[in-house]
């Protein structure tokens, strides 16, 4: 997974802290906004589940 990693808190799941998070952008609400960070394992899960979703919606063409 390509970007910059910092030591930080997972926010996707796992709620680990001080472990390597790559930012995935700002979570806004109400004019506000908080940095969005996940850890390699949750990273890798919500891309297992994305291509899950894919596959069953259009199988990729051989």
């Amino acid at each position: 997974m390509e970007g910059h990693w910092v030591t930080g808190d997972c926010w996707l799941g796992c709620e680990r802290t001080g472990v390597p998070v790559l930012w995935l952008g700002p979570v806004q609400r109400d004019g506000q906004a908080a940095p969005f960070y996940a850890c390699e394992p949750c990273l890798k899960r919500l891309k297992a589940r994305a291509v899950a979703y894919f596959m069953e919606r259009q199988p990729a063409i051989a």
